[in-house]
């Protein structure tokens, strides 16, 4: 589901590199969405064959543990080539190292965002659509209300604040603000009362 739906919202002919622990399905998940039908015959009788995406790119990171401790990990490439991963990750401005790193970091802020995903807790999720419905509030909470000190930015000329209060010396960004989707910070009154189209709930 999860494949299906990020298949969805990418523009035609958009091909991403991917990066995953060692859960298999994703493999399966990955080949099924990313390729193309080829028209063939045989026997006399036109077939169509499921072609995976030549240039589609996908390594895991494989851990393995003892006694709960972390004994070794094994990447493996299931698409494409070491030296493609590389280059490709490097062309977006990173390491070209094959690690699942942020995106460990993004479940741990998701759950410590989310207390219905925390983990032993008495804030367990139970239907999904109220779930969801938590999830996203979070996610317009994160974009667009919550400043983030990684994204601010150092003013040309530092701003006086009066009184024994320092000079303002950075202007305070949020991901929404850093990707141009805005150009301030909104309150939380503004999220809760922006009109959004209905989500889609899943049954479980």
């Amino acid at each position: 589901m999860f494949i299906h739906s990020l298949w969805h919202l990418l523009v035609p002919g958009c091909l991403p590199l991917f990066t995953s622990d060692g859960l298999n399905l994703y493999f399966y998940a990955l080949t099924a969405h990313f390729g193309h039908w080829l028209a063939g015959s045989r026997r006399g009788r036109k077939t169509r064959q499921w072609q995976v995406a030549a240039s589609l790119i996908y390594g895991q990171v494989k851990k393995s543990y003892r006694r709960r401790k972390l004994v070794r990990v094994t990447h493996v490439m299931h698409l494409g080539t070491q030296a493609a991963l590389t280059v490709a990750l490097q062309g977006l401005g990173l390491t070209g190292r094959l690690n699942t790193a942020f995106i460990e970091r993004v479940n741990l802020t998701v759950r410590h965002g989310v207390a219905a995903l925390a983990r032993r807790t008495w804030a367990t999720a139970k239907p999904a659509p109220q779930l969801l419905a938590h999830l996203e509030w979070w996610r317009a909470y994160y974009h667009f209300v919550r400043p983030h000190a990684s994204l601010q930015v150092a003013l040309v000329q530092p701003r006086e604040r009066g009184g024994k209060l320092l000079a303002q010396r950075y202007r305070q960004q949020t991901p929404a603000m850093a990707a141009g989707r805005t150009n301030r910070r909104w309150t939380v009154r503004e999220v809760l009362c922006h009109p959004l189209p209905p989500v889609p709930c899943f049954t479980m």
